[in-house]
């Protein structure tokens, strides 16, 4: 009985369906934000679902990468790389497009990108889309990361921003959608230094071997996720508006950030 009992769980745990989530949260926060999906995943596909993700990106990247997720919410130039690399499937992109921010404390604006000379530059991840454009703009203006200024990688944009306020940093990196993770009163001591970029949303990505029909199955499901009750509370919980097909003419804008993200993750 005990053996059968064994069993049986082993064989639930087998077809659990994981959903990989890119920490951009810590895990409590990511566990809260995407509850609604997981519920609405579970209930459609009948199968028990279960959210997991990584200390960081490049961890998450290679967990990707290793087939760890059935379906992962990733960026959209990690999803590009498996796609063109390992042959990843992009079912959908969120909607709006994310977009990166440099901000600073609005009683302290920056005169010039040269006043981060011997600054910090807060950033939630370096391999962030958000981060690298930034990094390139200072870069464009004379200074070089790492010798001129520092680069911190927090946490959170939460975390981001407290590492700004507290005078930490110079200046912070984050998006409209970070923006909506900091707390109000720490977002009204914020101000917006410069708007450097618009970036591709998050990909959800499915695995190589995912036979054409389920992962047709699976993308129909995250079609109508927005317009189901768990997809309405989500969308609140995130500031996106819907979800869209992932084409190649979306996925193709992630090309411009490969050459960098790939010089960043080299050991």
């Amino acid at each position: 009985l005990l053996f059968l009992i064994v069993l049986a769980l082993a064989q639930g745990q087998a077809l659990a369906f994981t959903l990989g989530v890119l920490p951009i949260h810590s895990s409590r926060v990511l566990v809260e934000r995407y509850e609604p999906l997981r519920i609405y995943l579970e209930r459609t596909l009948q199968q028990s679902v279960r959210v997991e993700s990584a200390a960081d990106f490049a961890r998450f990247h290679a967990r990707t990468l290793r087939g760890d997720f059935d379906l992962a919410i990733t960026a959209a130039h990690f999803a590009r790389l498996a796609q063109k690399d390992l042959g990843f499937q992009a079912l959908a992109q969120f909607q709006p497009d994310h977009d990166a921010l440099l901000v600073t404390r609005a009683d302290r604006p920056l005169v010039s990108l040269k006043d981060m000379k011997g600054g910090q530059l807060a950033v939630i991840d370096r391999l962030a889309i958000s981060a690298m454009a930034a990094i390139q703009l200072i870069e464009a203006a004379g200074l070089e990361s790492d010798k001129d200024f520092k680069v911190a990688e927090h946490r959170s944009h939460a975390s981001v921003a407290h590492s700004l306020l507290s005078g930490l940093s110079a200046a912070a990196v984050t998006t409209s959608q970070g923006m909506l993770q900091i707390p109000d009163d720490s977002r009204r001591k914020l101000a917006v230094q410069k708007h450097i970029a618009d970036i591709p949303a998050f990909v959800l990505l499915a695995k190589p071997d995912l036979p054409r029909n389920q992962a047709e199955r699976l993308k129909a499901l995250l079609m109508a996720f927005p317009r189901e009750a768990e997809g309405i509370e989500f969308l609140g919980r995130t500031g996106y508006t819907d979800i869209r097909p992932a084409s190649e003419a979306s996925m193709k804008r992630a090309d411009a950030y490969l050459k960098e993200t790939r010089k960043v993750m080299k050991p």
